[in-house]
């Protein structure tokens, strides 16, 4: 009897452990939507709430990543998984990444001194756009010489929004010859445009206290603007000029330091004052103040005012016209000389005549 039971209950255990394993494998197509496939609709391109809505009306799962093009829109699709056209099961989970609305911010990098090639590689790698390429004449050919946004020069570390535009001043070496201007006396800003307009490059040396950059006066200049013997100097287009500038230097110091021979006389200086110049140039500015050179055989039609000079220059006159008169007089006939016995005859001495002086001969006596 007890038999009997024991396999009655064993054979309905049996019976439903295989109803249960029916009912599971049945049920699976159900569980896991088999053979119900739904192909992915194109995302890209479209708003992010646009696709939305569309993937939850068709029973999608969705999950949402960010990054930054400058060249799309904000919350537009950039990017699905999987993608459009593809068969998946109902319900999938379908991740996009959408361009952020804000983009963020990144340390601007030094691009300066490197190549065009280098700048173009660092300016991808910081998610950076290259804007306006400039090319200036320059010892650098193929360098990198300025960076700029937005028309302004920007500095290394400076924070700026993901694809920028850089704008990019580069060198292309350099080619003829330009005429160093004289930049003494000029204000820094009247000598950047004045250089930029030359395509010549500044290197300023800044001395003493600044108080206003722009208004502050170039004193010192090197190349000058012509040399000892009053030439034109010359550099090639993109060279430096080396500049000092101090905010008030005196009119002394700007004096000393014009270019040629505008130092020994000054720019519009009276040239009978005498400067605290060494003493070589005093006597330099003295002697041609007070003893004016004249060339040989010049014309002078105004003599200087001298006493001495007046009283030789009367005395030689007298002389002169005296001697005139005496040498136009006729000369009497000569008496035959009487003849001595013994004697040879001996012809008569000609009349000595006095030269007569010209009036270049005259001025020749003050040279």
């Amino acid at each position: 009897m007890f038999q009997r039971s024991f396999l009655f209950n064993l054979l309905i255990m049996l019976l439903i452990s295989v109803g249960l394993l029916l009912a599971f494998f049945s049920s699976l197509n159900w569980l896991t939507n088999h053979g119900h496939q739904i192909t992915v609709p194109k995302l890209m391109g479209k708003k992010v709430d646009k696709a939305i809505e569309t993937l939850e009306d068709l029973g999608f799962r969705i999950e949402i990543d960010s990054t930054y093009k400058s060249d799309k829109s904000p919350l537009e699709v950039l990017f699905q998984e999987p993608e459009s056209g593809m068969s998946v099961k109902y319900g999938r989970t379908i991740f996009l990444t959408v361009n952020r609305k804000t983009p963020p911010s990144i340390a601007m990098p030094n691009l300066v001194n490197m190549s065009f090639r280098n700048a173009m590689l660092t300016l991808h790698s910081y998610y950076l756009e290259i804007g306006d390429t400039n090319y200036r004449p320059d010892v650098a050919a193929g360098a990198i010489l300025e960076q700029w946004v937005n028309g302004k020069p920007i500095l290394p570390g400076t924070m700026v929004p993901f694809g920028t535009h850089i704008d990019l001043v580069v060198g292309e070496g350099l080619s003829g010859e330009i005429e160093v201007p004289n930049l003494i006396g000029l204000s820094w800003s009247e000598t950047k445009t004045l250089l930029d307009s030359l395509a010549l490059t500044a290197n300023p040396i800044w001395e003493g206290a600044i108080t206003d950059s722009n208004s502050a006066i170039i004193y010192m200049q090197q190349p000058e603007s012509v040399n000892e013997l009053d030439f034109k100097n010359s550099l090639p287009m993109g060279d430096m000029v080396d500049i000092r500038i101090m905010q008030n230097p005196s009119q002394e110091l700007l004096d000393q330091n014009q270019p040629g021979s505008q130092r020994l006389t000054g720019d519009g200086e009276d040239t009978n004052q005498v400067s605290n110049d060494s003493p070589e140039l005093k006597k330099v500015k003295e002697d041609s103040v007070k003893k004016p050179k004249i060339l040989k055989g010049m014309n002078v039609h105004n003599p200087i005012v001298d006493p001495k000079a007046a009283k030789n220059n009367k005395s030689t006159t007298d002389k002169n016209k005296t001697t005139n008169s005496v040498s136009t007089t006729k000369n009497p006939k000569p008496a035959k000389p009487a003849v001595k016995t013994g004697s040879s005859d001996k012809k008569p001495e000609p009349v000595k005549k006095t030269p007569t002086k010209t009036n270049d001969d005259i001025s020749n006596d003050y040279n």
